[in-house]
């Protein structure tokens, strides 16, 4: 029932400093990331602070995985503020958070309920492509809304193009000192990651802020403060919203479950596998569930696995969820008594911070990668970048999941039917279309790469009464085929009589056991049709003198 007793009982002593290292080192990235990240969900700093406790305690208690760090994430924060601010608007400071942490609950309740029903393969809807085109356009949009913090001025504009255009207008009016501070830490930053990788940044740049407000005055240079963040924590409750603002919520909580699920599930079988651990992915959703759960009661928005955490993490030496749940006692600590440490941080500086968190989700290169191997995996993946960029994140995702699934379709309906050839080197059966393939004389051999079915079959009555017009006998090799339907049957039927009626030999060659049953099952007799090679399949209807040598396919 709960995993982390079981690792507790078989701990091993010396995981401890590892362990330790570990949490000290995901503390030092997790407390300015976090507030950064509500800011971009719309809620308070210190809930940042929240969301990166009480969640990690919830996941680490009930999750499979050992490797896994769990908490505030750009782009979850990102879906949050998506769902709940056109409902609200942003000004609304107390409505923003009622129904932040309101989506929070329902997303959990989702995922837990999911997970008890055993739906962990809801991921795979999530294929590569769409969640690379998904992640680049959540990394852009929350890219842009921070530049308003690095120019220090308002900027108007709806959705990811507007925002652009409205960042171009508006820099003529930019704060020069905030501009200045802005660049300055991303240089920091993005130094530090290039030439200092293990040192946490985040905080460096946070704790060089602070003291440059401090020295140099910049508060009256015009340069805009955090300001004072709520220190404690809260008390758990249930967010005062209607049964109707619920319901609002309800698309962007299956949206938010869907991509935490596929993010933590994908994550934590990437980190388990170099270990040869176990990860179940029913239990992660369930416990994604209760983190969530009970991060909302907290006053958090929603949280899922982090990849940047856990990466630092792993390379710090973590061995188990422990070093988790120190995280969370660390980053509680800092809510109760440091939050006035962080009262002089620029905002352009957690503007910056923001930005460099983002940018390892845009990438060009996988996009190049993909346009070169699968074309249709490419458009996938454009479709979901632009769908983020000119409408929302969650229909920017479900536009790439419905594109994924029509390309899917239509590589079912119109399969390739490949013509084969004999390669004299090899003695194989392969492609024509290669070089040096040889077509067998007076027999045409054909390949179907799909499971035959009503969608479909009449492609392969084409191409087979095309060839049946070009030659003595076909011979369809049915390998890539392992179900057909009734349809596909019956025309498969009527294919056999029209050949037959043209005086041209139909046979089949590796033919599935299942194929087999379903075709003689609908009462086809196919005494002398089938065979279980191609080359079985030419030698029974050439000559029998030794033409062509026996070939092992």
């Amino acid at each position: 029932m709960i995993p982390l007793l079981t690792t507790l009982r078989s701990y091993d002593r010396s995981w401890l400093t590892p362990d330790i290292r570990a949490a000290v080192t995901v503390w030092a990235i997790v407390v300015p990331e976090s507030m950064a990240y509500a800011s971009i969900a719309g809620m308070p700093p210190e809930t940042g602070l929240y969301a990166a406790s009480v969640p990690l305690i919830g996941y680490a208690l009930f999750a499979s995985s050992r490797r896994i760090t769990y908490g505030p994430s750009a782009a979850i924060a990102a879906i949050s503020a998506a769902t709940v601010i056109p409902l609200v608007g942003s000004s609304d400071a107390e409505a923003v958070f009622a129904m932040t942490t309101a989506l929070t609950i329902l997303t959990g309740l989702i995922l837990l309920v999911a997970g008890l029903a055993r739906l962990g393969a809801i991921a795979d809807f999530l294929s590569t492509p769409v969640l690379k085109g998904f992640l680049t356009g959540v990394g852009l949009t929350v890219a842009i809304g921070q530049v308003p913090k690095i120019l220090g001025t308002d900027v108007d504009g709806d959705g990811f193009f507007g925002q652009v255009v409205g960042v171009v207008q508006a820099l003529p009016d930019a704060h020069l000192p905030t501009v200045i501070l802005g660049l300055i830490v991303l240089a920091l930053l993005f130094s530090l990651e290039r030439w200092a990788p293990k040192v946490p940044s985040a905080l460096v740049a946070v704790g060089v802020s602070i003291a440059a407000v401090s020295l140099f005055n910049l508060e009256d240079r015009g340069i805009e403060l955090v300001g004072e963040i709520a220190s404690g924590f809260p008390l758990p409750s249930i967010p005062d919203v209607s049964f109707t603002e619920v319901i609002s919520l309800f698309g962007g909580a299956i949206g938010l479950a869907v991509v935490i699920f596929g993010q933590t599930a994908a994550l934590a079988k990437a980190f388990a596998l170099p270990h040869g651990e176990d990860v179940d992915g029913n239990l992660e959703m369930k416990a994604s569930g209760i983190a969530n759960i009970a991060g909302g009661i907290f006053g958090t928005f929603p949280t899922s696995g982090s990849d940047s955490r856990t990466a630092a993490a792993n390379a710090a030496g973590q061995q188990s969820q422990l070093s988790t749940v120190m995280v969370a006692a660390m980053v509680l600590v800092t809510a109760l008594f440091l939050t006035g440490l962080f009262q002089n941080l620029p905002e352009a500086v957690l503007g910056a911070i923001v930005i460099h968190a983002v940018s390892g989700l845009i990438e060009v290169e996988p996009f190049r990668r993909l346009a070169r191997l699968n074309r249709s995996d490419f458009w996938a993946a454009i479709a979901t970048l632009l769908g983020v960029l000119i409408f929302e994140v969650l229909a920017g995702l479900l536009i790439g999941i419905f594109v994924s699934l029509g390309l899917l379709m239509a590589k079912v309906v119109r399969p390739r039917v490949i013509e084969l050839g004999l390669d004299p080197v090899s003695g194989t059966y392969v492609g024509l279309d290669r070089p040096g393939i040889q077509p067998v004389p007076g027999i045409r051999v054909i390949r179907f790469d799909a499971n035959l079915f009503f969608a479909n079959v009449g492609l392969l009555q084409t191409v087979v009464r095309k060839a049946a017009a070009e030659a003595d006998a076909v011979v369809v090799d049915l390998d890539p085929v392992d179900d057909i339907d009734t349809t596909a049957t019956d025309a498969i039927r009527g294919l056999m009589k029209t050949l037959d009626e043209a005086g041209v030999k139909l046979v089949f060659a590796r033919v599935h056991e299942t194929v087999l049953d379903q075709l003689e099952q609908a009462g086809i007799d196919l005494s002398g049709r089938v065979q279980p090679r191609v080359s079985d399949a030419i030698e029974s209807l050439q000559d029998r003198d030794g033409e062509h040598e026996h070939a092992d396919d």
